[in-house]
């Protein structure tokens, strides 16, 4: 067991749940509270120097580092000025952190009001080429169906705002479907709340890119030309379907900690390169080559191709066939 990295992965684990748990209201945390403690750290890292790295001494380690993680948790708990807790300071705080909330609570559902909104763009025969670019928090994003626009979506929030920026040039259309955060930190990470369902025009060829933090994302993709599929998320789930592939169409994924699940026509050639040592990958229909990568029997000399590129930390990656 490697000591150093389990120790700062308990120091990670506290602290994003700590913020959480603070940023959802469900604890009141005082980090000027935890400030005051510093020495511990002091403590805890001459601990981790004096003990042996194997054997007993990476338990004690550990031991120490929970046991020094459980104090500044019941410590944080406590507001500056001590352990009064039914003195006048104490109710100050709570009184001035009840106001924070309800202010918070009025502006979300202020945003709910003004977030949701539908977003198109028409279609002009003349692009024969568009790239939508999807950029989003703790949203669910649906990509399915046609319109005889070039894009067009509905969108429902709790927090931030999406906006729809477009550019031509020539026979090329960009577009940018983006969420904003309006400065509250404090978001509602419900993504039943927050939706975004799109439909595209078939005619062009699409590139396709999606960025997000957390979330989900069903693509159905079978109507549609696609060129290019890239995705790169946090923690999210990204289902992608599509039909068969243009001369060469190229998906790839770079994930964290993720659910990718890429479905494609049993009759398309495809060739998989994953990069990750940690993650499953699920392939059926694949022969592993010499070089690491995954292709089906009908890959070589194939006209038309599936490429897929997919690199991750703690991911789940499945390629599947379909009939």
């Amino acid at each position: 067991m490697n000591k150093e990295k389990f120790g700062w992965g308990l120091v990670l684990l506290f602290v994003g749940g700590i913020l959480l748990l603070d940023n959802l209201s469900i604890i009141d945390f005082y980090w000027r509270s935890v400030l005051h403690m510093w020495p511990v750290i002091l403590i805890v890292v001459g601990v981790n120097l004096l003990v042996p790295k194997r054997g007993a001494g990476s338990l004690i380690s550990i031991a120490v580092t929970v046991v020094a993680l459980a104090f500044l948790a019941y410590r944080g708990t406590i507001p500056p000025g001590g352990r009064q807790w039914f003195s006048e300071e104490r109710r100050d705080w709570d009184s001035e952190r009840r106001e924070r909330n309800e202010t918070r609570r009025e502006r979300n559902k202020g945003r709910r009001e003004r977030s949701s909104g539908t977003f198109t763009h028409d279609y002009d025969s003349a692009i024969t080429e568009a790239h939508l670019d999807i950029r989003g928090g703790a949203v669910a994003y649906e990509i399915t169906g046609h319109t005889e626009r070039l894009f067009s979506a509905e969108a429902t929030n709790t927090f931030g705002a999406h906006h729809l920026e477009t550019t031509t040039t020539g026979n090329v259309a960009r577009l940018l479907f983006s969420m904003k955060n309006d400065g509250d930190s404090h978001w509602d990470l419900d993504a039943n709340d927050n939706q975004a369902q799109i439909s595209l025009n078939t005619r062009p060829e699409w590139h396709i890119n999606l960025e997000m933090g957390a979330g989900s994302a069903e693509f159905d993709l079978t109507e549609y030309k696609v060129a290019s599929l890239r995705f790169k998320g946090g923690a999210a789930s990204f289902e992608a379907r599509l039909g068969m592939p243009l001369q060469e169409t190229v998906i790839s994924a770079e994930s964290g900690v993720a659910d990718i699940e890429v479905e494609i026509p049993r009759a398309a050639a495809c060739r998989i390169v994953i990069d990750s040592g940690l993650s499953s990958k699920d392939f059926p229909g694949f022969t592993k080559q010499s070089d690491g990568s995954y292709t089906t029997e009908n890959y070589t000399g194939a006209t038309n191709h599936f490429t897929i590129s997919l690199k991750g930390g703690l991911s789940s990656f499945s390629v599947q066939r379909y009939d």
